[in-house]
């Protein structure tokens, strides 16, 4: 493919989407330039407490973000490239997209989250919405709410994997087998939303649930193990040497899929999944009882499940089947962004 492409996205670790496009351009042999979004990177005031003070009155904007966007003006005008790719929640400057439409450069934005999630929401990104080319939402329900904010063009393109960090994991240490053992886990950022769900799990006696990522010891979770988030290596083991691997979605973000919706599988992982429409389509021919409707739901056939590992190999067996081809790859979900840009 002849495309220059820049992204504007976190590329600070390997496991984050920023990244994970890199990987994409790479293998397509695409020529790219990067604007790396971390703050640790780009503002380091937000290290500061006044710098944090200034970021909160100032609309989630640190005080580098002004020359952050000169900077990437510039890198437009000099690389012109025909396609910039924004990964999520990241507001830009009337510049950034005056010289897009100057040049002729396609800017399109792949939006993971709900904006208006107030958790999420941007004044100011909320502004730049349709002055985009392309918004891409891994979320069907808010498509409608995308063109009702006069989004020029909106399409709906789910989350996939990345081969490079989805893959069972080798070389694994009995030390780590035992560590990472567990008979369920789930692997997400703390939320009360999700609590009812870990409640009724933990409502059984004597299982070993293991859950990882932050902002959990603020809440009041019983009977699981609260660990560090985990990437990489520890992720894939996480899920690898799960019996059940949770993938359960957050209402208030209008999810109906997530990323774990891939990577469960394409790690090896036994996924026991809420049941969504997106969930049904993606992952079409997956068992029944590999899908849950409510907490006591989700309660029942996690302990039917632990007691049948016949059926356990089987799920695992069928999603990996389903998940683990090209067309779910990071990869392919880029070439489709590259063909809708030339529509």
């Amino acid at each position: 493919m002849n495309y220059k492409i820049i992204i504007i996205g976190n590329t600070s670790q390997s496991y984050q989407l920023g990244s994970i496009f890199t990987r994409a351009f790479q293998e397509l042999n695409i020529l790219f330039d990067t604007n790396n979004t971390s703050c640790n990177y780009y503002a380091p005031s937000m290290k500061q407490s006044w710098g944090k003070i200034f970021f909160k009155i100032s609309g989630k904007r640190p005080l580098e973000w002004w020359s952050f966007n000169q900077k990437i003006v510039n890198c437009i005008n000099e690389f012109s490239p025909q396609v910039v790719l924004v990964t999520g929640i990241f507001p830009l400057t009337n510049e950034v997209f005056d010289i897009c439409s100057k040049i002729g450069t396609k800017i399109v934005n792949y939006l993971t989250d709900y904006p208006w999630n107030p958790n999420h929401r941007s004044e100011f990104f909320l502004s730049n919405l349709k002055k985009y080319d392309l918004v891409i939402s891994t979320k069907t329900k808010i498509l409608s709410e995308l063109i009702k904010h006069e989004v020029k063009k909106v399409h709906f393109l789910p989350f996939a994997y990345d081969p490079f960090l989805c893959h069972q994991p080798i070389n694994v240490s009995q030390v780590e087998q035992d560590l990472f053992k567990a008979d369920i886990s789930f692997i997400g950022t703390g939320d009360s939303e999700r609590i009812p769900f870990l409640d009724a799990i933990s409502s059984s006696n004597g299982l070993n649930l293991k859950i990882y990522g932050t902002a959990w010891d603020r809440l009041n979770l019983k009977k699981w193990q609260k660990l560090p988030a985990v990437f990489e290596h520890e992720f894939r083991l996480a899920i690898y040497f799960s019996k059940l691997s949770l993938g359960i979605v957050r209402k208030r973000n209008k999810d109906e899929s997530t990323m774990r919706t891939f990577e469960i599988a394409a790690c090896g992982g036994c996924g026991i999944y809420e049941d969504t429409q997106e969930h049904r389509e993606i992952l079409a021919g997956y068992p029944d009882y590999g899908f849950f409707t409510s907490p006591e739901d989700l309660a029942n056939k996690c302990k039917w499940l632990l007691n049948n590992p016949t059926e356990r190999e089987e799920m695992r067996n069928t999603g990996m089947k389903i998940i683990i081809k090209d067309t779910n790859t990071y990869t392919s979900r880029l070439k489709t962004i590259l063909d809708l840009c030339c529509e």
